[in-house]
């Protein structure tokens, strides 16, 4: 069974005042927390924990716009956290690369119902994809829009980008690329340019026209207190009838995802004026075996896929959320989730696993994710690609049968990794 190893922790949480404002964080007193983590972040104006916790607390309290300048001002002061500082030459010092643009600062509760300051949107997470770190690892913190200096950037063997989301975090992606032209840098997981790509509109410019598969038309807008009839007009221009999905950009769950199939749908999702950035997506219903919908998952990792879910549920937005209301206890859909488990190129054919390969290789990504299904016809459908998928090993308590296919994720990941350590001569 792979471990996570332990996360050396150097933060101000020591001494009364520190230990009594966490104390009032973890317990979900917010307003005494708040005053509290505002005079720590006064005596410690370097530390990247309070300064989270404290903008966690204010965007809690109805102000995200104080709340991301409170943290666009740490980032731009202090880039590197000083917490993953360990010892460790630059040959074997690995920099993580997140970005500060879209991405907003949460409070989460953990398994014991305590708060946690966290952050939403934009990034993939490492904390199960590396099984072993006994090499430095350090995380720098991109402001979108902002030119990185190269002299900010510690001495390191490897970057890894793990900025996934382009709506969310483009302008951290730019900012990465600059970097990476100007320096030279060669040694990275994830170039910027590559994950720019994979915004849904922009895979399906690109994969539309691919050989032996199918990306449902999809395109984006802006509107500004919009109403039904603008809505509507847009739709018809860009091609589309109901029913269509809309979706807001910068989002990877099902929570702002909307299946619009009647007039009715449209004027209640506009009821108040529709605002923000939205992607409108041709809705295809796929039915498997006439009652259920599929969700097939592979995660590309330095150039081999690895299964980790077949999703089998009755609603058309299938989610990790809904396992346990139709897969939960259902022997026929477990072993139909086993046998694309065990061998998936045989599960999906091998002209569909050969395709898969070749717009894998086309990405120029060393870790992503892809979500799909086959149509009637046994043909590849493609709902989306992109780094931005999460990996963890929640279902394998439910579903221990997965955790062999989890655990084969984290133990290549953390190959590459080593791999790209092991080169000579390519950091930064």
């Amino acid at each position: 069974m792979l471990h996570r190893p332990p996360v050396k922790r150097r933060d101000i949480r020591h001494g009364d005042a520190g230990r009594e404002a966490w104390r009032l964080l973890q317990t979900g007193q917010f307003d005494a927390a708040r005053a509290a983590f505002g005079e720590l972040a006064r005596r410690a104006p370097m530390n990247r924990r309070v300064h989270h916790a404290l903008a966690a607390l204010i965007a809690r309290a109805g102000r995200p716009q104080e709340a991301h300048a409170l943290l666009h001002d740490f980032f731009t002061r202090c880039p590197v956290d000083p917490r993953s500082h360990e010892d460790g030459t630059e040959y074997r010092r690995v920099v993580r690369i997140r970005g500060f643009g879209g991405t907003r600062p949460i409070l989460k509760t953990d398994g014991n119902g305590r708060y946690r300051p966290s952050f939403r949107g934009g990034h993939f997470t490492l904390r199960y994809l590396l099984a072993r770190r006994d090499f430095a690892m350090v995380t720098y913190t991109v402001v979108a829009g902002s030119r990185i200096d190269p002299a900010t950037m510690p001495r390191h063997a490897l970057l890894i980008n793990s900025i996934a989301d382009p709506d969310s975090e483009g302008g951290s992606l730019k900012s990465l690329e600059g970097y990476l032209t100007g320096t030279g840098a060669r040694n990275v997981i994830n170039r910027p340019e590559n994950v720019w790509q994979t915004a849904r509109d922009r895979n399906y410019q690109r994969l539309r026209d691919f050989r032996d598969l199918t990306f449902p038309r999809t395109v984006r807008g802006r509107f500004e207190n919009a109403g039904p009839e603008e809505v509507e007009a847009w739709l018809r221009r860009e091609g589309f009838a109901l029913p269509v999905i809309l979706r807001r950009s910068g989002t990877q769950t099902g929570r702002t995802t909307r299946l619009i199939e009647t007039r009715e749908a449209l004027r209640a999702l506009c009821k108040g004026g529709l605002s923000g950035e939205f992607y409108a997506i041709a809705f295809h219903n796929l039915r498997w075996r006439g009652s259920h919908y599929r969700k097939l998952r592979l995660f590309w990792i330095d150039g081999a896929f690895h299964p980790v879910v077949c999703h089998i549920d009755r609603v058309w937005n299938v989610h990790g959320g809904n396992r346990k209301t139709e897969m939960l206890g259902n022997r026929e859909l477990m072993n139909e989730e086993m046998r694309f488990l065990d061998n998936w190129p045989d599960y999906v054919g091998a002209r569909n696993a050969d395709t898969l390969h070749r717009v894998a290789e086309a990405t120029g990504l060393e870790f992503f994710g892809v979500d799909f299904d086959l149509d009637e016809d046994g043909r590849l459908f493609v709902f989306e690609l992109n780094p931005a998928m999460r990996h963890s090993f929640d279902h394998a308590r439910a579903f221990p049968y997965k955790r062999p296919h989890d655990e084969a994720v984290t133990e290549a990941f953390t190959r590459m990794v080593e791999s790209r350590l092991a080169r000579p001569g390519a950091g930064g």
